[in-house]
């Protein structure tokens, strides 16, 4: 089984969203823009609301993503088949020429 590219992971989304929020709401404290209190209730907030968005969005992004693979697949084998057939039709002509 082949691994995801880390930024297609939920985990990592997770990760840089805890980051930002870790980097930002301090920021905004200092500068006098929100209070702690307000910083604390944003940063839950927004780790909330990105921990059930990231994991939809990471699952559209794998149902798409299959979708499309099984399409490329399905197209392949339909090639392939009709690859053997024109062969098949080939070899045909061939031997009645030879004939």
């Amino acid at each position: 089984m082949t691994e995801n590219p880390g930024w297609k992971t939920t985990e990592f989304w997770m990760t840089a969203i805890g980051g930002l929020v870790a980097a930002v709401i301090p920021l905004l404290i200092a500068y006098n823009i929100i209070d702690e209190e307000q910083g604390q209730l944003w940063a839950g907030l927004i780790l909330a609301v990105s921990g059930i968005v990231v994991p939809i969005v990471i699952g559209s992004m794998v149902k798409a993503y299959a979708a499309g693979r099984t399409t490329v697949k399905v197209e392949g084998i339909a090639l392939e088949r009709e690859a053997v057939a024109l062969e098949s039709l080939r070899l045909e002509v061939m031997e009645s020429l030879a004939d």
